[in-house]
């Protein structure tokens, strides 16, 4: 993963847009997992917008879920001091990772549990929910792997274990963590994902000599998908926009696999093990391109 990461800085490094970073990550791989990664990695760029470009990880998920009432990792203060405790059950590329954006709880009063209701506390029925930006070899946090994955499996995951953490005031990024950076990952994620893995099939395509008209159809879905680079991601429409570029990559899919197939057996067989990816956010894509169109249509019953 070091050496690909490397690979993917010195080839992207001088790339206007993190659209444009993943598409090409995905086409200088030569696996679906580091296609992958290239598009995470780009998304966490896009969103964060950190100093550096080092493999960098988001830890969400705990034991019971990734929803914010299921977030028990806490951030308190400690005589002045902030503190992080809690744990981590699932973390993409935690292996590798350089740099960890961790999603904790909010607990102003030393000693209060963090479900206590009160208004410091909580927004909107759910906990206060704060983003950290903190190094992984960072003192008091213990990161464990975990077996492959039965697709993607170059890609590690890992869970964490933080421990009276200490935490500067500048590792806590300013903003609620869950309507500023939990919820919006999640399309940051998807659209450069996409693209990423929309670049390996182009480069997939070029290398085995696909048909013409099979490159240029790649071409074209990605060409549209690069120009959601100008569009706020938080829009209904572009939420719209990009379930329709989901759904011709998926009939494309479809179209030129057996193309695939014929012209290169054994990347088709890790293609096929590997594109389960794909559907892992299926239903919260649909959720989210439900409610876009409901906005859209409620939008215009007004006008």
């Amino acid at each position: 993963m070091i050496e690909w990461h490397q690979n993917f800085l010195n080839a992207t490094e001088q790339l206007p847009s993190t659209l444009e970073q993943a598409a090409l990550g995905g086409r200088i791989s030569d696996n679906i997992s580091y296609a992958f990664s290239a598009g995470y990695q780009s998304a966490i760029q896009s969103l964060f917008k950190p100093d550096t470009r080092s493999l960098a990880s988001v830890c969400i998920t705990e034991k019971e879920g990734n929803h914010p009432k299921n977030i028990n990792s806490t951030l308190s203060k400690h005589q002045q001091i902030w503190q992080l405790d809690g744990s981590k059950s699932f973390i993409t590329g935690a292996n590798d990772a350089k740099h960890l954006y961790i999603a904790v709880a909010e607990n102003l009063a030393s000693g209060k549990p963090k479900n206590e209701n009160t208004n410091e506390q909580t927004i909107e029925d759910r906990p206060k929910i704060k983003m950290l930006s903190v190094p992984a070899d960072q003192l008091g946090i213990q990161i464990t792997g975990m077996p492959p994955l039965p697709f993607v499996p170059e890609i590690s995951h890992g869970t964490a274990v933080f421990e009276q953490v200490t935490i500067q005031a500048s590792q806590i990024l300013k903003g609620d963590g869950y309507s500023q950076y939990i919820k919006p990952f999640r399309t940051h994620e998807d659209i450069h994902v996409l693209a990423a893995i929309i670049g390996f099939r182009v480069g997939e395509a070029i290398e085995s000599n696909w048909s013409k008209s099979s490159i240029e159809a790649h071409l074209m879905l990605l060409s549209s998908l690069l120009s959601l680079r100008t569009e706020n991601f938080s829009t209904p429409a572009l939420h719209i926009i990009f379930s329709g570029c989901r759904a011709q990559f998926k009939a494309l899919v479809q179209q030129t696999d057996d193309e695939f197939k014929q012209k290169n057996k054994e990347g088709f067989n890790n293609w096929k093990r590997d594109k389960a990816l794909l559907d892992i956010a299926s239903k919260a894509h649909t959720l989210r391109t439900h409610r876009a169109w409901d906005d859209v249509l409620k939008r215009h019953s007004s006008d």
